[in-house]
């Protein structure tokens, strides 16, 4: 790990500056994932400030997922993993308090997973392609035997989003997934998933092999405008009202 150059603080809200600071640090690649923070009268001493700012601007840190405190004897502040869940939270309240529609959502992710299948065309390995095998054949034994598959439909997507080797394309696919799949058992419990949704996985897998990005695009697009039919606005406006409470 190098060095971190920390500047002493003289402003009012020390805290804030001591935040941004460290986040310049781990931004810039001072520090990494899993790294350890100096500890608190360390930083104190290297900003010139009270431990207490130093305390306040660690919580800050940690309640925007940057960093996670673990205590005890081998204790102290690291430097948390990049974790999508953050963003999937954002997006959620924007979503709880805006006025988002079926056509908002189907938009958002025709576009962003069909960029997913532009890169992921190319990048996707053999590997990857078992992945995918394996997921449509799972799939299919748990609608055979009549089991819970939201969580291998979800899957399907992440691994899309994986294949394509960018990891904002994951953090993003990550969230939406989990929206969607929220806004499924919250908004439309009555909603089934049918031999449609696996057909349209396997179409995609098929297009992706083949390296046919126009093919597999085109199957992505049926899959979700049939996923959110238009008859189901209704039952967006219920689940706004319902979460709206939460």
């Amino acid at each position: 790990m190098n060095k971190p150059s920390f500047k002493p603080i003289k402003t009012k809200r020390t805290f804030m500056e001591i935040s941004t600071q460290i986040r310049q640090q781990i931004y810039s690649g001072v520090f990494k994932p899993e790294d350890k923070l100096p500890a608190e009268r360390e930083l104190a001493s290297l900003f010139q400030t009270s431990r207490m700012a130093v305390r306040e601007a660690l919580r800050m840190l940690e309640q925007s997922g940057l960093v996670y405190v673990k205590h005890g004897t081998d204790g102290g502040a690291f430097i948390k993993q990049a974790d999508p869940t953050i963003l999937r939270n954002t997006i959620m309240d924007m979503i709880k308090v805006s006025n988002v529609t079926l056509r908002d959502i189907t938009q958002a992710r025709l576009t962003i997973e069909k960029s997913v299948l532009e890169y992921a065309v190319t990048e996707i390995t053999d590997d990857d392609l078992s992945l995918l095998k394996n997921n449509i054949e799972n799939t299919e034994k748990e609608i055979h035997n009549n089991g819970h598959i939201g969580k291998l439909l979800i899957d399907f997507h992440t691994l899309l989003a994986k294949f394509s080797k960018n990891i904002l394309f994951e953090m993003i696919i990550a969230g939406m997934m989990v929206i969607a799949d929220d806004f499924i058992k919250s908004g439309l419990p009555d909603m089934k998933y049918d031999s449609r949704t696996l057909t349209c996985h396997r179409e995609i897998y098929e297009a992706l092999r083949n390296k046919d990005v126009e093919m597999a695009k085109r199957k992505m697009e049926e899959h979700l405008v049939a996923w959110f039919p238009p008859s189901a606005e209704k039952s967006l406006k219920r689940y706004h009202r319902k979460t709206a409470k939460k």
